[in-house]
């Protein structure tokens, strides 16, 4: 036996309407007509058929016309059969209900034309308008670590029009979702609500990675009673699986890395991309594909196992500069997830540089010529053509114009005259490369005075490591300096593996330059000696960076350009002046995360732009300390509006750097741009991308598989099977559903009133 139920009670006042067809009925009777004539028995006989005919038809119309009354007012307030179960469940009475969505990236797989999240919204709705108006509701979307959100859940109430906005307006994120803390969070959150019952719809995919199964059961903290505090109360909870059972198959890009291929030419770079099959069926030549700025450069197969992943490695030869491409799955059209089809990457390619050799010591003998070792290293031959170098002597430098030079090497100079110092400095503050290396004619006072600005520090006086006068008291000679000390990684010395080091490390000065300390904190020493005089060391001025060495290029005073290591420190020395070098390797981020972005010395950061080419809301940050702390995150302080970095009151004093925190909202590329310190903030021409800041944000991989969760284990973790069920609607679900009458109450409407309109026409 079953139950009836009303959803809307209020209309069965309609049926009173049944009396109007009562009255129209008393009123039509007719009366037979006396005649005038005299009785005959045939006209007799005729009228009183007639008269059981007409009373016949007249009570067939009254029949049908309360039958149609009765049959509209009940099919207006929608009767149900409602199983024995789900009557005891509504007699139990009302219930304060959580809708809780999963909104994380795998509900947008597309099943049937729609995507999972089109159907747990439209579900949600559908459970929301069956809730009885004495049962108080409140709507929440899942999606990331805080569950939530900042907002958190509102309190449930009767504002059914305000959780109603919540769902018809809720979209699908890029996240993962934690559904154990959002279940947990709705519980506790039900606590607020004085009705006894309470209940939570969670509508999921069901998908494994979103439960913790290992976490507390939810609970409902229940109001404190008379004798203290009550225990808390168990919620009934209804996973509404969106997936109604199905498996999930899909097919994802997991990751992507980048590295230079040189056998692929002076820019060939290997794109690794690691595929997953998610599905129980292996897959064969599933096509990959490289683009970089919207251009196929690559394209090939791979064969994926069942349950398995696999690498695909794509070769291509790249445009200079910012690199940004993204590897893209080419499978045919179906159930799956759009957005793990596609990865993307940032790469810095090298650009080509041109370099000016300022030789201040021309010799006809190579081997004392300062500049013949360096430009032998910087060869269009050696360096496959990236680097373009001109040689002149220092009285022909005087007046040649440094427009569209990258990098001055400044070799053993003579004292520079001021209009050359003057126009070596503007060169540099714009962010051009200054090398400086001495020699013979190193006067240090001289070079003080004229290169006051660009020295990353002054000279103190030429010391001689060996000299072949000098005795060691036992009849040989002191031994020569040597390096000591090495920043291995910077991005000169980082192309150096453990086994190339001790070449390095062997090398033999004899002279070089010990430098005054005048409490600069903006200097960086690269290299020093035995002694712990510096041999190397790099500093910064404006947007550009100047490289002093201590000693000479050519091996007047040591034998360093006759090693092997010395080739590719000069070529790396270049390239890292110019600002064509990556300073360090930029890591991928994932959507969701915040990253924190650290612009150069003497540079402040403009704007940074997103995947969709729109500026992102900066919160400030300045770095004391190194772009390693600066990559590691700090405390906000303070947020801007997009694209505004604030006032000049956080422009970079010395041995600060100009640090942003930026949210990771969508896949893609992020571009930074920045401007040189100095100028001006309103200033939009000064800005430019800086390719080494700009990164690619990719989604989080564990979302791309899709497989269930154990449905036994997971109602263990929430209660069991008396408080906690897995329905294919909420339908099914709902005390209030049972099987609808109305519909058959309408169709016996209609054939009541072709009834009643074809009596009437007889």
């Amino acid at each position: 036996m079953g139950a009836l139920s009303f959803a809307n009670p209020a209309y069965l006042w309609g049926a009173l309407a049944v009396a109007l067809p009562l009255a129209i009925h008393l009123f039509s009777r007719r009366r037979p007509r006396p005649l005038p004539f005299g009785a005959i028995e045939l006209v007799l006989r005729s009228q009183k058929q007639k008269r059981r005919n007409l009373r016949l038809r007249q009570l067939l119309l009254l029949a049908l016309r309360c039958l149609l009354i009765a049959a509209l007012a009940l099919a207006l307030a929608r009767p149900s059969l409602v199983p024995r179960t789900e009557s005891a469940q509504a007699a139990s009475g009302p219930h304060a209900t959580a809708l809780v969505l999963d909104a994380s990236l795998s509900m947008r797989y597309r099943m049937g034309g729609k995507t999972l999240f089109e159907k747990s919204r439209a579900e949600a709705l559908a459970a929301l308008e069956r809730l009885t108006p004495e049962e108080p509701a409140t709507a929440g979307l899942c999606a990331g670590p805080a569950g939530f959100g900042e907002g958190g859940l509102a309190a449930p109430s009767f504002d059914r029009a305000a959780v109603r906005r919540i769902l018809t307006t809720a979209q699908p994120s890029e996240v993962a979702s934690d559904m154990t803390a959002c279940l947990d969070a709705a519980a506790h959150t039900l606590g607020e609500s004085m009705v006894s019952g309470k209940r939570i719809f969670a509508f999921t995919d069901m998908s494994a990675h979103a439960f913790r199964l290992d976490a507390p059961p939810p609970l409902t903290p229940a109001p404190p009673s008379a004798s203290g505090q009550a225990a808390p109360i168990r919620p009934e909870i209804v996973l509404v699986d969106a997936a109604e059972g199905a498996e999930l198959p899909n097919v994802a890009i997991l990751s992507v890395s980048a590295a230079a291929a040189p056998r692929l030419g002076p820019r060939g770079y290997e794109v690794a991309a690691t595929i997953g099959n998610f599905s129980a069926h292996p897959l064969a030549n599933v096509e990959v594909e490289l683009r970089v700025d919207g251009h196929a450069l690559a394209k090939g197969f791979v064969d994926l196992p069942a349950h398995e992943t696999g690498k695909k490695l794509l070769g291509a030869v790249l445009p200079a500069g910012l690199a940004a491409g993204e590897v893209v799955l080419a499978h045919a059209d179906g159930p799956g997830l759009d957005e793990d089809d596609a990865r993307a990457f940032a790469i810095q390619v090298p650009r080509d540089l041109k370099a000016l050799i300022i030789d201040g010591a021309p010799a006809s003998l190579r081997e004392r010529d300062e500049a013949w070792f360096v430009e032998a290293a910087l060869n269009p031959a050696r360096t496959a053509g990236r680097i373009t170098a001109q040689t002149l002597d220092q009285d022909a430098a005087e007046n040649h114009p440094l427009d569209g030079v990258d990098v001055v090497l400044l070799l053993n100079p003579q004292v520079p005259s001021k209009p050359l110092s003057e126009r070596l400095r503007a060169f540099v503050q714009k962010g051009g490369g200054l090398f400086i290396a001495l020699g013979d004619h190193t006067d240090p006072d001289a070079l003080n005075e004229s290169l006051a600005s660009l020295l990353p520090r002054p000279l103190h006086l030429l010391k001689t490591a060996r000299d072949p006068d000098a005795s060691d008291g036992q009849g040989g000679l002191p031994p020569p300096a040597r390096f000591a000390s090495i920043d291995w990684q910077h991005p000169i010395f980082r192309v150096f593996g453990p086994t190339e080091r001790e070449a390095l490390e062997s090398v033999h000065v004899n002279r070089y330059a010990l430098l005054a300390a005048d409490g600069k904190q903006s200097v960086r020493i690269l290299a020093s000696f035995d002694d712990g005089a510096p041999a190397l060391i790099e500093s910064q001025l404006g947007a550009g960076r100047v490289l002093l060495f201590t000693s000479s290029a050519s091996a007047s005073w040591n034998d360093w350009p006759l090693h092997p290591s010395f080739l590719p420190v000069v070529q790396q020395a270049v390239s890292h002046l110019a600002g064509a070098l990556e300073e360090r390797v930029s890591t991928a981020s994932q959507v969701g995360d915040q990253r924190v972005i650290s612009a150069a010395r003497g540079s402040r950061i403009v704007q940074v732009l997103g995947p969709d080419n729109r500026p992102l809301a900066l919160s400030r940050e300045l770095s004391t300390n190194s772009a390693k702390e600066a990559a590691n995150g700090f405390a906000t302080s303070s947020k801007t509006a997009p694209g505004k970095v604030g006032s000049d009151s956080g422009a970079e004093t010395q041995g600060q750097r100009d640090a942003f925190v930026v949210a990771v909202a969508l896949p893609g590329v992020y571009r930074v741009q920045t401007a040189p310190m100095g100028a001006s903030t309103n200033s939009a021409g000064e800005a430019r991308d800086d390719p080494s800041l700009a990164f690619a944000a990719g989604l989080d991989a564990k979302e791309s598989d899709l497989r269930r969760v154990d449905e036994a284990e997971l109602k263990a973790l929430l209660g069991g099977a008396s408080s906690a069920q897995v329905a294919s609607s909420s339908l099914s679900a709902q005390g209030n559903g049972g099987t609808a009458l109305w519909p058959a109450l309408l169709l016996l409407c209609v054939l009541a009133l072709l009834g009643e309109g074809a009596l009437t026409r007889r």
